[in-house]
């Protein structure tokens, strides 16, 4: 996919659409002026102004700003492509080893003009500018040939603007990164950073408290909403997928009016030694995520193998005929998107844990969008052990002792659980009899409420 001829330079797949290849350029946007757009690894200079124009930090609706952006970049990569100074040229292919497999070069404005209309109509608007703006960095493109491309790419500029605006009455969680002053850098799709946020909360409040500055009272609010809700997973969750107006009413009413996504429930399995002694386990649970932010900034390098969320199921009425009807089901497709992440729990084993004893991990289960997660319930399963057998509290193990220890008496040791050695036997003059059983106090499991032992 990616060509290097200096090792260092995009030599992991990791740095596709992540790690910059050292060539950027200065374009106008909209909002902050003057910014600075980097050639990421898998990027031609259409791309990479493609995408910075249709990003929410960046975006442009100026075609000519994107325009000298992608030719500024076009001519540092056609020098590099020459002295090879830096190790990178874009890939011949684009979406490589997918069903959007393409050449990125085609041989005519019309090619290129026909691919982007075909991505418009997909509501892909980067890839839709891309092309449009590959076809523009042609030479020789005539001033007609221009005006109708131009025309075109601003369309899509803005039309890639207003869907981003619509889609972020559902929640934008970028507007809250930004009140903090933090960037979600969209490698990974894992919990955010909390004692970085908490830190930066703690230094934002201080800095922008109204009794020290009264003016600031309007941004001092939205410092404290982005942090209790960033700081909040189910709150994250129901502001990236359903805006201010959902994390209010999780806030009033809790999950009375919000649908609840089913628990999970998974098995694990431990030994009786572990049971005994207790402790705490990592495991890994597989579980449905919406990824952040995916709706938004399908860019970001996390996004890249997620797939559509489950859609909502609803019912209506069809007609059959003037008198009659039937109740069908049908799907409403989710604009978010999902994908599976394999979750580290923090498995604490109380001393004395029983057979199908349950640990309870509240909104650690799967996702779906405007959902309340569903919790992660993990029923433990203690494993037969080859010395020990478990009867409730206490244990109990066989021996063998010859005829002459059970009439004459006898002194044992042996190595518990935990490997404490646990001495026990008859004195002189008691008989044992076959089946008999000895008594040894304390010696048993721990009562998982009282750390006292059991029998054994």
């Amino acid at each position: 996919l990616l060509v290097a001829q200096v090792s260092g330079v995009c030599q992991s797949p990791n740095d596709f659409g992540r790690q910059s290849v050292g060539i950027s350029a200065q374009m106008k946007s909209d909002q902050r002026g003057k910014v600075t757009v980097e050639v990421l690894c898998g990027e031609d200079a259409a791309a990479a102004a493609a995408r910075a124009a249709t990003q929410k930090k960046t975006a442009s609706t100026s075609g000519e700003a994107v325009l000298n952006c992608a030719r500024s970049l076009q001519e540092q990569l056609d020098k590099e492509a020459e002295t090879g100074a830096i190790g990178y040229l874009p890939p011949q292919m684009l979406g490589q080893n997918t069903p959007q497999e393409r050449y990125r070069l085609l041989k005519t404005g019309g090619q290129y003009s026909r691919r982007a209309a075909e991505h418009g109509r997909k509501e892909e608007y980067p890839e839709a500018i891309a092309d449009l703006l590959r076809a523009l960095l042609r030479a020789n493109v005539d001033e007609t040939a221009r005006d109708k491309l131009m025309r075109t790419m601003v369309d899509f500029l803005r039309k890639a603007e207003k869907r981003r605006s619509k889609m972020a009455e559902d929640g934008d969680l970028s507007e809250l990164f930004d009140a903090l002053e933090m960037e979600d850098d969209g490698k990974e799709n894992t919990d955010i950073d909390r004692a970085a946020l908490k830190r930066t909360y703690r230094e934002m409040s201080i800095k922008y408290h109204p009794d020290k500055n009264p003016e600031s009272a309007e941004l001092f609010g939205r410092i404290r909403d982005a942090y209790e809700i960033l700081s909040d997973p189910v709150k994250m969750l129901l502001y990236d997928t359903g805006g201010m107006d959902l994390v209010k009413k999780y806030e009033k009413d809790g999950d009375g009016e919000i649908d609840r996504v089913d628990n999970f429930e998974v098995n694990h399995e431990i030994s009786l030694e572990e049971a005994y002694k207790g402790g705490e386990k990592d495991i890994t649970v597989n579980r449905r995520v919406v990824c952040r932010s995916c709706r938004l900034r399908p860019d970001l390098p996390r996004c890249r193998k997620c797939q559509p969320c489950p859609g909502e199921r609803h019912q209506r009425q069809v007609w059959m005929d003037q008198w009659h009807y039937r109740i069908e089901e049908f799907e409403v497709p989710s604009d978010e998107r999902c994908t599976w992440d394999r979750q580290k729990l923090k498995l604490q084993i109380e001393r004395g844990t029983m057979f199908g004893d349950r640990a309870h991990f509240p909104s650690m289960g799967s996702q779906l969008p405007k959902h309340i997660p569903g919790d992660a319930l993990v029923t433990i399963k203690v494993r037969k052990d080859p010395r020990f057998k478990r009867l409730g509290d206490d244990l109990m193990a066989e021996m063998r002792v010859s005829l002459s220890e059970a009439l004459l008496g006898f002194k044992r040791e042996l190595v518990h659980l935990d490997g404490h050695i646990v001495t026990f036997g008859m004195d002189r003059g008691d008989v044992l009899k076959p089946g008999a059983a000895l008594e040894i106090e304390g010696e048993g499991m721990p009562h998982k409420e009282d750390p006292v032992l059991g029998s054994w």
